[in-house]
């Protein structure tokens, strides 16, 4: 479930409690990220054996609304992570889906004139592996993408790789 605490002074917090009854579903609901804007909560939900979808809430006034599957991102295949470029016409997330180069790979897709984000491509090797990669995260002035893998040489396990955008093309990651 998500929960939310409110910063009472510098160092204390409120007890934390349940964001919204909308938001919390009787399955595996997680946070994934917050629009630029403060606006919009991007949740991932599992919805399906072994599936999961990334949703989006919208804040109006105070109150967070029912969650909606966020459109044009979500297939037959696990969907667990998302960011946004700073302009949010770009989005980056994590997928299952067929066609990639193996496990979990960064995919990402142009926002649409309707406001859904379509043209839907892979990273591509110089990001992704046979193996996993996950939970990616664009910084602010979109030039740096932070994510997690099981490849690139990583220890074992998850490893965070940090890509540079150069000429319109992401570095080899370290």
């Amino acid at each position: 479930d998500v929960y939310i605490s409110q910063k009472k002074d510098s160092s204390k917090r409120s007890a934390p409690q349940s964001i919204s009854p909308l938001i919390n579903s009787t399955g595996n609901d997680a946070p994934l990220c917050l629009s630029h804007d403060g606006q919009k909560l991007y949740l991932y939900r599992n919805v399906a054996l072994g599936g999961g979808d990334i949703f989006v809430s919208y804040l109006k006034g105070t109150e967070w609304s029912n969650p909606e599957k966020m459109k044009g991102i979500n297939s037959n295949f696990w969907e667990g992570s998302i960011c946004f470029s700073p302009d949010e016409k770009l989005v980056y997330f994590s997928s299952e889906r067929p066609n990639g180069l193996g496990g979990r790979d960064i995919w990402f897709a142009q926002r649409l004139p309707d406001g859904s984000y379509g043209s839907i491509k892979n990273l591509g090797a110089t990001i992704n592996t046979s193996f996993d990669e996950d939970a990616p995260f664009i910084t602010a002035d979109g030039k740096t993408m932070f994510f997690s893998s099981t490849g690139h040489n990583s220890t074992g396990g998850y490893a965070i790789f940090r890509s540079d955008l150069k000429n319109g093309k992401w570095s080899t990651p370290y």
